[in-house]
């Protein structure tokens, strides 16, 4: 395979990846809705280090910093599209 194949694979790879993102900030854009009538916080720290723990047991060994800096990233943007609904 080429440079040409390997950069349409990471595109097809890029347009699922978006897809997910997406699908997995409008289930927590419902996180927020339930947060906000049970009066819980946007911020759930033990849920958070424990999924934190589980990506880390997900990712293969040479992986497992890099998904665990995607996914820091990942629940911060959680975090902020949740308050930005919940005041509204």
């Amino acid at each position: 395979m080429g440079l040409t194949e390997y950069r349409e694979e990471i595109d097809a790879i890029d347009r699922q990846i978006v897809e997910l993102f997406q699908q997995r900030m409008r289930v927590a854009g419902d996180i927020a809705r339930c947060k906000q009538e049970t009066g819980a916080p946007v911020l759930d720290r033990d849920r958070e280090t424990e999924k934190m723990r589980q990506i880390g047991e997900l990712a293969d060994e040479n992986m497992a910093q890099y998904c665990k800096m995607l996914y820091n990233k990942i629940l911060e943007m959680s975090r902020d599209y949740q308050r930005r609904l919940l005041d509204r």
